[in-house]
């Protein structure tokens, strides 16, 4: 039997969701829906942390500026009235980091490499690199499989 757990190098999961009008109308449900839609929250998941640190990462981002620990945690601050607990908020930040969909570099987070591209180019990027790397392998064992065993 192949020990399964030990080959998994990460995990892809891109949802095909429907787009109501509704959702375009709120910052927040929009945010959860990229989420939702990106895999980087389950269904009915009601921790909001992630989300409101994802809001910050797309307003620095979309400012063109790449915030430290303490400015995303004095963002949230101003954004949720509530006071953060700095450990889940860098749980959260090595979470994406370990994504692949932050970078961090002289303690200042970008999304993506920080090259300042669009979000949309960025994430598309990221998901594309994920699905073609995994492809690479899974080409590979079609190809033993079809041409290796007749």
């Amino acid at each position: 039997m192949i020990p399964e757990s030990r080959l998994i190098r990460s995990e892809l999961t891109i949802r095909e969701l429907a787009l109501p009008d509704d959702v375009l109308l709120a910052r927040k449900s929009l945010i959860r829906w990229i989420a939702l839609s990106l895999g980087m929250i389950l269904p009915n998941e009601s921790r909001r942390l992630l989300l409101d640190i994802l809001e910050v990462l797309f307003e620095f981002h979309m400012k063109n500026d790449a915030p430290t620990t303490k400015d995303i945690i004095s963002r949230l601050t101003e954004l949720t009235n509530e006071a953060q607990n700095p450990k889940a908020v860098y749980y959260h930040l090595q979470r994406l980091k370990d994504f692949g969909v932050l970078s961090r570099k002289k303690g200042r987070y970008y999304l993506g490499d920080g090259e300042g591209r669009s979000l949309k180019g960025i994430f598309r990027e990221f998901y594309m690199r994920k699905a073609d790397g995994a492809f690479t392998n899974i080409d590979r064992a079609l190809e033993k499989l079809e041409h290796g065993y007749r």
